[in-house]
């Protein structure tokens, strides 16, 4: 190898030796960030124009899924009053299907000016929450009676359809069927709320709410069938 050549090869491992150096230092920092509470980042003047990883639970009604970026606003998760401090989130990324009025969300993005996190990437921490099944109506004797239960406070037991699980405010947020591979019996279900940690495609829920006369299941609570513990 002459000398030109094996400067111009010194050169290039030099290059890529800098690069991978600088992309450990940038994966760590990133894994490295400590989650900040709503409380600590909403008085930390010092932290604005800056990246900021916070957590805290989503405020109901804050959110609108059809807004580009979504907004939502977030409360520490042990502000029990709602009279702490608060932050609003403008996020640009993909929207977690467990999101929901009071899911605890972490963010990663820059705070602005005003309280506001400019965010695009996020993930949710959901509650585990279970109930037992005893006196519910099994979802396909539900649908069977039709008219004479809609608009009736009801307890109703099913399977996750597979698939089916979205985020909410996208129509319907998940299927409740007849077994647990989908099939049988099955009826859209709307919920808003945060999903309990751990349902999937196949899981037995227990729901609370009433069958809607446009033949959907507005529930006001979902808990996994309390035997899955």
């Amino acid at each position: 190898m002459n000398k030109r050549a094996r400067m111009r090869l010194i050169g290039v491992t030099a290059v890529i030796l800098l690069a991978i150096v600088v992309a450990v230092i940038y994966i760590g920092s990133q894994q490295g960030a400590q989650q900040e509470s709503v409380a600590s980042v909403s008085e930390n003047a010092a932290l604005v124009g800056k990246k900021v990883k916070v957590g805290g639970a989503v405020v109901a009604g804050s959110w609108n899924k059809q807004s580009s970026p979504m907004k939502f606003t977030i409360r520490d998760e042990t502000d029990k009053t709602g009279t702490g401090p608060s932050l609003k989130v403008e996020y640009s990324g993909n929207v977690p299907s467990a999101f929901g009025d009071g899911v605890v969300a972490i963010v990663t993005g820059t705070l602005q000016k005003g309280g506001v996190v400019q965010a695009s990437e996020m993930i949710t921490k959901c509650p585990s929450k279970y109930e037992s099944a005893v006196g519910a109506t099994p979802v396909q004797d539900l649908i069977g009676k039709g008219a004479s239960m809609t608009g009736k406070p009801v307890k109703t037991v099913g399977y996750v359809k597979p698939g089916s699980i979205s985020t909410a405010g996208s129509g319907d947020r998940f299927i409740v069927a007849q077994n647990p591979d989908g099939t049988g019996v099955a009826v859209g279900v709307t919920y808003s709320a945060v999903l309990p940690d751990g349902m999937k495609d196949g899981s037995k829920v227990v729901l609370g709410g009433e069958l809607a006369s446009g033949g959907k299941f507005v529930a006001t609570s979902v808990a996994l069938e309390q035997s899955q513990k």
